[in-house]
């Protein structure tokens, strides 16, 4: 997986799967402003905080799968700045070749 900070998102959301993995740095350069690669194995969990860029507006994550829906586009989730908060963890499940954002628990 791999997770960006980005200042806008038109330009990740129209990037196909292939363009952003072969040349992410190119393809998104100008809204990236960071990015961490993760590995995720089957089953497993990982636990990521990063600090957020004070210019970024995005987390866009991507995953890479064997087989994506390009055609969904299940791949990939973006999240605004708004829809993160510190002190509520949000969780993102990698299964069948697609990521899925799970809704907040309600407290």
């Amino acid at each position: 997986m791999r997770i960006y900070q980005l200042k806008d998102r038109k330009t990740f959301d129209t990037t196909d799967y292939l363009s952003l993995f072969k040349a992410d740095s190119q393809a998104i350069k100008a809204d990236l402003l960071a990015e961490k690669d993760i590995r995720l194995q089957p089953g497993g969990a990982v636990t990521v905080d990063i600090p957020m860029e004070d210019s970024a507006q995005y987390v866009a994550v991507a995953g890479m799968f064997m087989s994506p829906d390009q055609e969904n586009n299940t791949w990939r989730v973006v999240l605004s700045r708004d829809d993160l908060d510190p002190d509520k963890a949000r969780v993102i499940e990698a299964g069948n070749n697609q990521l899925t954002l799970k809704a907040l628990k309600d407290e």
